[in-house]
């Protein structure tokens, strides 16, 4: 008879108070059947304790959870979510200290109370492994810092282990050197390392996990991968607090499929991703949302997906529409020609009502550089096309790409000026050179000087190094980074103001964007231009 552990899994703060994270409930669908497994929302239970702080917090928590027709109203939501800010800062000042202390030992007293309420809850069902599911590094402060505390203010002595995506991104040989309080750290996707701990299995039998053994940091191996996403259960949110994230509706992500099927654009770190692209079947995924709805009348979907390419977007969509059921859904998507008017209306007849474009730039020159396999006269047609069949666009661009120059720039701009009536937000985001993408891998071939790494924490000279490198470019001089980029989009950010004026929901989270784009009566849109008014 097999030894099952008692695993404790945590998110931590910080993350959205909108976001019901997924990868915790791939693992609980594995725990089902396991005695002794449960999972603890700690980043809801912060944001809880935050906003409970002040009159004005309470006020926007219980606006954020009122019924849907109340949080429609658009000027009550811009008057509450205006206090979102006061809570932030709030957050981002714990984690400030979560950092200090797991580096010096030094301990605020309002990390201490933090962390001494959110350990209680951590014994209560016994675990033998404490884990927490790490998605992004601004989780990090407080994971380490909760590792610290545990073993040197409660004498702790059960494991305390690590996984999630963030980790794959990260040296986990620079984690468990900085951080003596933790015992593992798993790589890659969690089902198959996840079930083998729940077995019992030790770490050194559990592949993708480097750990402690004998004073030594050891690896057991390159980490596994579901080959066949029909084999994944659906995920389980049965221990989850629904009604408390703040949303006036469940607002719950899911995957088409996993893994990026271009995968070849030069700036992405999900090149490295854990395997291979994976689409799941189409009945799968409306097999699920049919289960969510019956369980959480959840009518409102968010495609975690880095890309949904065309023909898995149509067998959803062919799926939606044979099974008849009512959704709002949304996607990450490139501009390529596969997005047909027809397909478009059709996912807008199964319930797309927001598509988020990597477009990226709109000179086709800096397109080729960057390996988007897009062409920019295309994806005009496409994102206008999509406007027509009452899709919501979001426009993701990227400024200072390398190779970029000032005529390019110009028809990034011109690409933009003809495009702006057509979508409803739009990010502008900086170049960032992330290790690991072929940008990195031959920085002198685009022009590029790496001058060091992001550090993250350093603990007594250890230092854990972030993603992000920081670079100049060919003609700059000194050791600076390359102000390029930031003078980019300043640029654009005085150009824009000639432009349309864009609806307030491309400034929104996911969450609270998917609902207000399920009907376009909510966010009209100006279509003149003002210059010369």
């Amino acid at each position: 008879m097999s030894v099952h552990k008692r695993v404790k899994l945590i998110f931590p703060p910080r993350s959205s108070p909108t976001y019901v994270p997924l990868g915790p409930a791939y693992l609980a669908a594995i725990a089902r059947n396991y005695a002794g497994f449960s999972f603890h929302d700690t980043n809801l239970e912060l944001w809880e304790q935050v906003c409970d702080s002040s009159p004005e917090l309470v006020a926007m928590k219980n606006f954020l959870r009122s019924p849907l027709e109340v949080f429609l109203d658009q000027e009550n939501y811009l008057f509450h979510i205006s206090n979102m800010g006061t809570a932030r800062r709030m957050i981002d000042r714990l984690s400030r200290y979560a950092s200090k202390y797991a580096e010096t030992g030094e301990l605020d007293n309002d990390l201490a109370q933090l962390l001494l309420q959110q350990s209680l809850g951590m014994f209560d069902d016994n675990p033998e492994v404490i884990a927490f599911s790490c998605m992004y590094p601004d989780q990090l402060p407080f994971i380490v810092a909760h590792a610290r505390y545990l073993r040197s203010i409660c004498g702790c002595t059960v494991d305390i282990a690590i996984g999630g995506a963030a980790m794959s991104a990260l040296s986990p040989i620079e984690m468990l050197s900085a951080f003596k309080h933790i015992d593992a750290i798993l790589t890659g996707e969690g089902e198959i390392s996840f079930k083998m701990l729940l077995d019992g299995k030790t770490y050194r039998d559990i592949p993708g996990i480097y750990f402690r053994e004998n004073g030594n940091i050891e690896f057991s191996g390159k980490p596994q991968y579901v080959h066949d996403l029909a084999l994944v259960d659906f995920p389980d949110f049965s221990q989850y607090a629904m009604k408390s994230y703040l949303n006036p509706v469940p607002v719950i992500s899911m995957l088409g499929g996993r893994g990026c099927k271009w995968r070849q654009c030069a700036f992405c770190s999900h090149n490295n991703s854990f395997g291979p692209h994976r689409a799941r079947p189409a009945l799968a995924v409306v097999q699920e949302i049919i289960r969510l709805q019956e369980l959480y009348a959840c009518e409102h979907f968010y495609f975690a997906d880095q890309y949904v390419d065309p023909a898995l977007l149509e067998d959803i969509c062919d799926a939606i529409l044979a099974a008849g059921i009512r959704c709002r859904f949304h996607i990450m998507a490139r501009t390529v020609p596969g997005y047909t008017r027809k397909l478009l209306e059709k996912a807008s007849a199964a319930g797309c009502v927001w598509i988020s474009w990597g477009m990226e730039s709109g000179s086709q020159a800096l397109l080729d550089i960057m390996r988007k396999g897009t062409e920019v006269q295309s994806s005009a047609q496409v994102i206008k096309d999509a406007y027509e069949a009452g899709i919501s666009n979001l426009l993701m661009m990227i400024f200072g790409c390398p190779g970029t120059t000032p005529p390019y720039l110009d028809e990034t701009f011109s690409f933009l000026d003809g495009i702006f009536p057509y979508i409803d937000g739009m990010t502008a985001s900086a170049f960032v050179l992330f290790d690991g993408t072929p940008f990195s891998r031959n920085p002198s071939r685009y022009g590029l000087e790496v001058i060091g790494r992001d550090a993250l924490f350093n603990v007594d000279g250890n230092i854990v190094h972030g993603t992000k490198l920081r670079f100049k470019r060919e003609g700059e001089y000194g050791r600076s980074e390359s102000p390029l980029a930031t003078q980019e989009i300043d640029m654009w950010e005085r150009r824009k103001v000639w432009l349309p004026e864009l609806p307030f929901i491309g400034k929104l989270c996911c969450e609270h964007y998917l609902l207000f784009a399920r009907s376009r009566d909510i966010i009209p849109r100006p279509k003149r231009f003002r210059r010369g008014a």
